[in-house]
């Protein structure tokens, strides 16, 4: 690519990451992505600016002080937009990547989708994130790198350590949960402010004295929002099952990993995992031989115990590997809302191939482009819900 238009600095230190960005823009806005190095984010939320049609790029440099030896840096594309029958779909592309000075790459990586749970999703092609691969050879100098993601909190006492990962939707608010461990809630009403979009993950290290062996770890959403449903008929969304919750007006949490002192992390099909309504989700923990390892310098919760049982909740789990979603029976409304509505975000089968696939009979965004539409059954909630739509380099947009 020529033309580069700008130099974004982003963090302090010693080790540099420079990416060289361009983008397709929809709509009047502009790409945007955020930079994961080990899991960790650097910066916040960036903007390309740079039109990939027109042959720019953009370079954006993002410094800290990275220990010797493989580290993985994640390119997460934050805000895809692909409609059927409108103009535009917006792609983020990585151009060129350079480490220390030392390339790493040359070619262009596009990213045709945004992340359903960023920045764990690493394969496939709805994963939204290019990741590339970097070795350190130089010692750390020290000063650390900036972080935009939420310190950690410390939740009870005891030998015995839970690293809960979680993270959020937000919407008129922060998402809000519980955290159980073999049937006993650990502290008060906890809040996460990660958000997912991000790439963003907080960390909650839960306390007590559990024991070896496995354990159940049961996370339960409090405070579930919809303040808005696309209107009836939208193309690409089922004409029956709704209605469909706008993504940018609905609160949601997530479950993005879990450790056990030291411990394994669950199984594929128990995290990450997405709490789309109000209600519980369970899943089982193997404790390690480390106590407190992973714990990180964390503010304390101070809030009161609350009952282990919350009114109205329901458990949910299936066998399924993947991504995978919990179904509420019903979700609260917005404020201006007299009567409860239906939320029927699914759980999602672990693969997309297994899914049917139909192509619908609208324009595709691009001349080149082919649109496709998957739905695939809602495990355990007995409703057809999962869409996306997809172009000839994957681009799609999720509803709910």
């Amino acid at each position: 690519m020529s033309g580069s238009t700008s130099n974004n600095i982003i963090g302090s230190g010693s080790d540099s990451i420079v990416l060289n960005i361009s983008e397709d823009q929809a709509q009047g806005v502009d790409a945007q992505f955020t930079v994961n190095v080990d899991g960790q984010q650097i910066g916040g939320l960036q903007t390309a600016t740079a039109s990939h049609s027109a042959g720019q790029d953009e370079s954006f440099t993002f410094l800290g002080d990275f220990a010797p030896g493989a580290h993985n840096v994640t390119v997460t594309f934050a805000n895809n937009f692909l409609y059927p029958g409108t103009s535009g779909d917006r792609n983020l592309y990585v151009d060129g990547v350079t480490y220390d000075g030392q390339t790493v790459s040359t070619s262009t990586t596009p990213i045709y989708t945004s992340p359903l749970f960023p920045p764990n999703s690493t394969g496939g092609d709805y994963f939204g994130n290019a990741v590339f691969g970097v070795n350190d050879t130089t010692p750390m100098a020290g000063g650390g790198s900036p972080t935009t993601t939420p310190g950690p909190v410390a939740i009870g006492s005891g030998a015995d350590t839970l690293v809960l990962n979680m993270a959020e939707d937000p919407y008129l608010g922060d998402a809000q949960f519980t955290v159980a461990v073999d049937g006993q809630q650990i502290g008060g009403t906890q809040t996460t402010s990660a958000i997912v979009s991000q790439g963003q993950a907080q960390q909650f290290d839960v306390s007590g004295n559990f024991g070896p062996g496995n354990h159940t770890v049961t996370v339960t959403f409090l405070n579930d929002l919809i303040g808005g449903f696309y209107p009836a008929g939208t193309p690409g969304l089922p004409a029956t099952g709704g209605p469909w919750a706008i993504d940018t007006q609905d609160r949601n949490l997530y479950v993005m990993g879990a450790s056990l002192d030291g411990g394994p992390q669950p199984s594929s099909s128990a995290v990450p995992w997405e709490l789309s309504g109000d209600g519980s989700y369970s899943f089982n923990v193997t404790a390690g031989s480390t106590p407190g390892a992973g714990v990180s310098a964390a503010s304390s919760d101070t809030a009161t115990i609350t009952p282990t049982t919350v009114a109205g909740t329901t458990s949910a789990s299936t066998s399924s590997s993947g991504l995978t979603f919990v179904a509420p029976a019903t979700t609260t409304a917005a404020a201006s809302t007299t009567t409860a509505t239906t939320d029927t975000t699914p759980t999602v089968a672990s693969t997309v191939s297994g899914a049917t696939v139909s192509t619908p009979t609208v324009a595709a965004a691009t001349t080149s482009a082919t649109d496709t539409t998957t739905t695939a059954a809602a495990a355990g909630s007995g409703q057809a819900w999962w869409n996306y739509h997809q172009n000839a380099g994957g681009g799609w947009f999720h509803h709910g």
